[in-house]
């Protein structure tokens, strides 16, 4: 014997509350319905909430367990569509047979009422069903195992709360309101990124160094700028193609290697190790901050973005939908990581030395580079 006596009563808020009372001989287990199926493309949720149990029942979420008489109390909300037409199941996914089923629907204003019993989605009219002052009444003879109740009832002014989303193999990914709006962040996020990116120019710093200014601005080695500025300071005198050094004010690291591969007599002996310049000059622009390793930093941000992009469309893709949320979080972290390479690496105080002024071509100019090229050559005879 497996009997269930129905009563459900509507709120001026358009919440239902639900109690049933179950006769039960023998241990059933009773699936409260979340998402019902409307139409090949489209079901219908419905949120269950405040279940409790009495007697011999045991719930775990909305699956109800009874051993024998019991009564399951909960709230539905969900069920009210446009104009007061209220639909829901009022019982089913029983995993036995019941052999009777009553019904009693309270609310304001019901002008008609259907039950049908069947799987979901047949139109198979229940055993009797009646308009009753204040409601309506409906009961079932037999119920099959699996199949449902529904009671479509139409009732005066309920706040409308029916919720409908896609169903099928990419319903997952139907845009709704979450979805719009995270994609609208997305392209703000972008744009914020593609500002960032630009390489701002300003005026060079006055009292740095200029292959300070090239290599913090462009990532460039500017010996021949170094030369230059040695000479204007006193450290390196270069006349007829002779080199002679004297005394300045204090240099820096990488100045006193440029001085010293500039030893003193023919120009074209000097010798410049472009490789230990450029370490030297990397070196002090991180020690002074105009630097900083901001690149590989992006670039692990990004794949945490993906793999976080990754996990979320996963777990909304099997729970509540608008898995396309997790796509966007996906796209924003494989964009942040391709971008990586071209984040700039200056700091706010490296950005501030501006850019170097225009390149010297004088005479003595077009000298340095044929020395630095000449250079160049023996370092890759040598490497070979």
């Amino acid at each position: 014997m497996l009997a269930d006596d129905v009563t459900v009563t509507a709120a001026p808020d358009g919440q239902l509350t639900v109690i049933e009372r179950v006769v039960a001989d023998a241990p059933a287990v009773h699936r409260i319905a979340e998402r019902v199926p409307v139409s090949d493309g489209e079901d219908r949720l419905y949120s269950i909430t405040d279940l409790r149990v009495s007697g011999a029942a045991t719930a775990d979420g909305t699956t109800v367990t009874v051993t024998g008489p019991a009564t399951v109390k909960y709230t539905v909300d969900g069920a009210v569509a446009a104009g007061g037409q209220v639909r829901f199941q009022l019982t089913g996914g029983w995993d036995r047979a019941l052999d009777r089923v009553t019904a009693d629907f309270t609310a304001l204003g019901v002008s008609t009422a259907d039950c049908y019993a069947g799987q979901p989605g047949s139109s198979r009219q229940c055993t009797f069903s009646e308009l009753r002052s204040g409601g309506a009444h409906a009961e079932q003879n037999v119920l099959r195992q699996g199949d449902r109740i529904d009671l479509a009832v139409q009732t005066g002014p309920l706040p409308e709360n029916a919720r409908f989303v896609p169903n099928g193999p990419l319903a997952a990914f139907a845009p709704g309101f979450p979805t719009v709006l995270s994609g609208l962040f997305l392209v703000l996020y972008l744009l914020i990124g593609a500002s960032l990116l630009r390489r701002r120019s300003g005026p060079p710093a006055p009292g740095v160094p200029p292959a300070y200014l090239a290599y913090v601005a462009r990532g460039e080695l500017d010996l021949t700028g170094t030369v230059l500025d040695l000479v204007a300071r006193g450290h390196l005198q270069i006349a007829d193609g002779q080199v002679t050094h004297g005394e300045g004010d204090q240099l820096t690291p990488f100045e006193e290697a440029v001085k010293a591969a500039f030893p003193p007599g023919p120009l074209a002996a000097a010798r410049p190790d472009h490789a230990e310049l450029r370490g030297l000059l990397d070196a002090e622009a991180h020690r002074q901050r105009w630097l900083s390793n901001r690149q590989p930093q992006v670039r692990r941000a990004g794949l945490v973005l993906a793999a976080t992009g990754i996990v979320t469309t996963v777990v909304l893709a099997a729970t509540v939908g608008e898995a396309l949320i997790g796509v966007a979080v996906l796209i924003a972290g494989l964009a942040t990581f391709a971008a990586a390479p071209m984040v700039p690496c200056q700091t706010r105080s490296g950005r501030a030395l501006g850019t170097p002024a225009t390149r010297d071509e004088s005479p003595l100019a077009n000298e340095i580079d044929a020395v630095q090229a000449m250079a160049e050559r023996r370092s890759a005879v040598s490497a070979q």
